[in-house]
């Protein structure tokens, strides 16, 4: 194929997450437009998927932040763009990206990265770290809010910020698709049972996604007589004692028949089906796929005003109430978020219904991943001086 671009994606694992599966996302894309796609990582249950895509997959070391493992990383990175005369290396973390800059330096190959997440800048060795992410060739942004984070942290030209937004699969993400019996099955997997109102928090139980939060206003709800709801927390546990203080809390404020944790659930679509309302009430993230995929889903959201709150979601006062798609709360406040919960599992089902209709239309016309992949093939083209 004339202008074949071969890149090589680094991450440090291949596990269920936003980066991950905008990894896999873009792997999917390059082979399908019939260039080379190679992905490395510490590996996951989600390498099947890139190997069944067409693209290959090289498990190394990545997520360890050991100088010595990373020097490591970078030679070996350099031999594989040697051996496979790979084009373009794009990083999605930061200790990959370092690796990778090295690489890119040595073999003189474009380098790119993508800025994920808000990470934290306390001190000056941990903006020195983050740093790497912001010295490619291009830092595509996955939010315009971020996008305005990475220009006034690093000072960089709007040019070498391209924003390709976080995007749903509408293929995978379709109401008309789910049948009854899926429905029926996830129900049984998870214990609820037909007449529960679902108040759904999909992604990884861990501290900055604010599980504790909603627990908190779940007690709350509770205590007022309100108890026609069950919180579904979906998601790996990434650390064990979180959980544990979790759990600790559950049970103290009585609601042990009001919380499950699945763990992951592998028809999410079924359950953005199940849910009355997602949640997204994190600190901080770069676009939520989660409250593009329940809005997607015809499902109101609930988002948090940090961050990318009322880009995801158009919400009150930006948006007027005939044109939301959900609700917006402040961070960290759950007696704020008990008075939104209670206020739309109160709605009569029209009114819901109405508010997800509007959700999904919503993502559909901004949020969609043929969108995403046509961005990603653009910058890739721009740097090989192809026309985009």
């Amino acid at each position: 194929m004339e202008n074949r671009i071969t890149v090589l994606q680094i991450i440090p694992r291949m596990r269920a997450g936003g980066a991950e599966l905008g990894c896999l996302q873009v792997a999917e894309a390059l082979v399908e437009a019939g260039h080379r796609s190679f992905v490395a990582s510490e590996g996951g249950r989600m390498v099947e998927a890139i190997e069944a895509a067409g693209a290959t997959h090289i498990t190394m070391p990545l997520a360890s932040k050991n100088p010595f493992v990373m020097w490591r990383n970078s030679k070996r990175l350099i031999d594989i763009i040697r051996a496979e005369r790979v084009d373009i290396i794009h990083a999605r973390s930061r200790a990959p990206a370092w690796s990778a800059l090295r690489a890119a330096r040595v073999t003189g190959i474009r380098f790119v990265t993508t800025y994920h997440s808000e990470y934290s800048e306390r001190g000056r060795i941990k903006r020195f770290y983050n740093g790497v992410m912001a010295r490619a060739d291009r830092v595509v942004s996955v939010s315009d809010n971020m996008r305005g984070l990475i220009q006034s942290r690093y000072g960089l030209p709007l040019d070498r910020i391209p924003v390709i937004h976080r995007a749903f699969d509408p293929a995978r993400f379709d109401p008309a698709a789910v049948t009854p019996e899926r429905l029926d099955a996830l129900r049984a997997q998870i214990g609820i049972r037909p007449e529960d109102r679902i108040v759904l928090l999909p992604g990884r139980i861990t501290r900055r996604k604010s599980q504790a939060h909603l627990i908190e206003a779940a007690g709350i709800l509770k205590a007022r007589g309100i108890e026609n709801f069950v919180c579904v927390f979906a998601g790996e546990v990434e650390k064990q004692d979180y959980m544990a203080e979790l759990d600790r809390r559950t049970r103290a404020l009585g609601l042990t028949e009001r919380v499950r944790f699945p763990g992951n659930v592998s028809d999410m679509a079924a359950l953005y089906r199940l849910a009355a309302v997602s949640l997204n009430i994190s600190e901080f993230e770069g676009l939520p796929r989660v409250a593009l995929e329940a809005q997607a889903m015809g499902v109101p959201v609930i988002v948090s005003d940090t961050g990318p709150g009322r880009e995801v979601a158009l919400t009150a006062p930006d948006a007027p109430p005939e044109a939301a798609t959900g609700l917006r709360v402040p961070f960290a406040q759950p007696p704020a978020l008990a008075e939104a919960l209670g206020e739309l599992l109160g709605w009569p089902e029209p009114q819901r219904a109405a508010m997800g209709a509007r959700a999904a239309a919503h993502v559909r016309s901004r949020y969609t991943l043929d969108r995403l992949t046509r961005g990603y093939l653009a910058v890739y083209r721009e740097l090989m001086g192809q026309n985009a």
